[in-house]
């Protein structure tokens, strides 16, 4: 096998930040080479380095044996390497043709439109993507989006190494498996692949070799042949913090006497496209209790959330908190109630790009007190110090710009700053969502310490295994409707999928 990128002790800084450190990998054709590490590790950063988004700061890359200067994006796409970024690349008002020919055009190639269509269909159909040129993209699911960009770089002329930056963070369960299958057939039709994820166990399953970082340093670099595993990985990843996995997952029953329950009777929610996305939903969302909320993406989860935190109404229907009506109050009452939510895209929903950690934790997180009429910010800095979760969460540093995050970063940060209230009701979607295994585990734990502490919790999650560990109880979103509550200590795990994919009335 041929080596097709190799870097030369390649080093990148942001300030004072060493995000990569003199980092020394080679990429050959026909491999899956997986990119571990912690949030932070600086995984993204290097592929970004990669496809010419970010210019080292020294080092060299080097391609086909030949050292690049003035690397840039439209020299990688010039080489033949594509990137599948974290953050999809799509205008939603377009077509999946018209985003694949702008791509195109981009890239300085230009196909004609019937062309384009056609080779669109057939690279759908060769790699089972089920991709629809006339789809218009505001209507497809995180998945199907994510088959369009795979499609705009397979349309990359000359294409030989694809770049996957937290590919299955975005895919429902179901879909996981189906997208590894995929990752091998582009292996063995002699494509180089890059894979990033947190996910240990996909590694494994997929990998022919394994590159660790850790705080932007290589801490080893194994092939299949030479052997890698689970617990090699993790202690690779974490080392000595490798006691941050051991976690206290411990129910009690909490004191909940004059604490109020959240009721919802028969709610009817429109999304914004004013579809009926779900109807008739009554729940009891009770103190000291998590409610599991699984269901293939697309089936109402989001905008569920968001009609309780009271960025959408419903249409009919009523919430109450405790005896109060709460339905159509906003945002700023239910945050005076001590509601908390982290969203499904907390990068464009939670944060305030240009802004410092600091002041994001300040946003309804952090108690903000005040010192001659201005905001008290050593107060706030000597809290976010002290704060457990925080700690616990490894929270980016007090002065870092939250626009410059890695998606796992802003992960922590933002549900951090949901936590560090103590609030009555936390709305949690898809919270372990891109966060490597050590983190996620700090996740579960101050879920299970705010349900301990009386705290209402909605977790939104398309991990079963998760919701399955979590819950004390679990609904299901599908067709419109919410199937349960379910027992997670004796409900079935099969007919629990099979109710995420048919909805509550099937038999089958």
């Amino acid at each position: 096998m041929s080596t097709i990128i190799q870097t030369k002790d390649l080093t990148i800084r942001f300030g004072s930040l060493v995000a990569n450190d003199r980092l020394n990998i080679e990429i050959e054709e026909g491999t899956i080479h997986a990119i571990a590490g912690e949030n932070g590790a600086g995984k993204s950063t290097l592929m970004k380095m990669l496809y010419g988004v970010y210019q080292p700061t020294s080092g060299d890359i080097l391609v086909d044996g030949e050292v690049m200067h003035g690397w840039n994006a439209a020299m990688a796409r010039s080489k033949g390497i594509g990137m599948v970024f974290q953050d999809f690349r799509l205008i939603p008002a377009f077509t999946v043709l018209e985003n694949v020919f702008l791509s195109m055009r981009d890239a300085g190639f230009v196909l004609k439109k019937k062309e384009l269509r056609k080779q669109i269909l057939t690279l759908s159909e060769e790699y089972h993507l089920g991709v629809n040129p006339d789809d218009e993209v505001w209507k497809l699911d995180l998945g199907q989006r994510q088959h369009i960009e795979i499609i705009k770089v397979l349309s990359t002329p000359n294409i030989r190494v694809m770049i996957f930056d937290e590919p299955t963070s975005v895919l429902a369960p179901h879909e996981i498996n189906r997208f590894l299958e995929m990752l091998k057939s582009f292996r063995d039709r002699g494509y180089a692949i890059l894979f990033i994820t947190h996910k240990i166990d996909e590694i494994v399953s997929v990998a022919d070799r394994i590159t660790v970082l850790r705080h932007g340093k290589i801490t080893s670099s194994l092939s299949r042949e030479e052997g890698f595993n689970r617990d090699q990985i993790i202690r690779s990843m974490l080392g000595d913090d490798v006691s941050r996995m051991q976690i206290s997952m411990e129910r009690t029953v909490p004191d909940i006497s004059g604490m109020e329950n959240i009721e919802l009777d028969r709610l009817t929610i429109r999304d914004e496209h004013n579809r009926e996305i779900l109807k008739d939903i009554t729940l009891s969302i009770r103190r000291g209790k998590i409610l599991g909320v699984a269901g293939i993406s697309g089936n109402g989860q989001r905008e569920f959330a968001e009609c309780l935190f009271g960025v959408r109404k419903s249409t009919s229907g009523r919430i109450l908190f405790g005896e109060e009506d709460i339905t159509g109050s906003g945002t700023g009452k239910r945050i005076g109630l001590g509601f908390r939510m982290v969203t499904e895209d907390p990068i464009h929903d939670n944060v305030v790009g240009n802004f410092t950690v600091l002041e994001n934790m300040a946003l309804a997180g952090l108690e903000v007190t005040t010192k001659r009429g201005d905001v008290d910010w050593k107060d706030l800095e000597e809290q976010f110090r002290s704060h457990p979760e925080i700690t616990d969460l490894n929270v980016p540093e007090v002065h870092r710009i939250a626009g410059t995050l890695s998606g796992g970063n802003v992960q922590r940060m933002t549900f951090a700053r949901a936590v560090v209230s103590n609030p009555s009701l936390l709305i949690a979607c898809y919270p372990s969502r891109g966060l490597d295994v050590a983190t996620v585990a700090v996740v579960h734990q101050t879920l299970m310490r705010l349900r301990n502490g009386g705290a209402a919790i909605i977790l939104i999650s398309e991990d079963l295994s998760e919701l399955m560990e979590l819950s004390d109880e679990l609904v299901v979103f599908a067709a419109g409707s919410a199937s349960g509550p379910f027992d997670p200590g004796t409900a079935d795990v099969n007919e629990i999928g099979r109710v995420m994919l048919r909805g509550a009335g099937s038999n089958e």
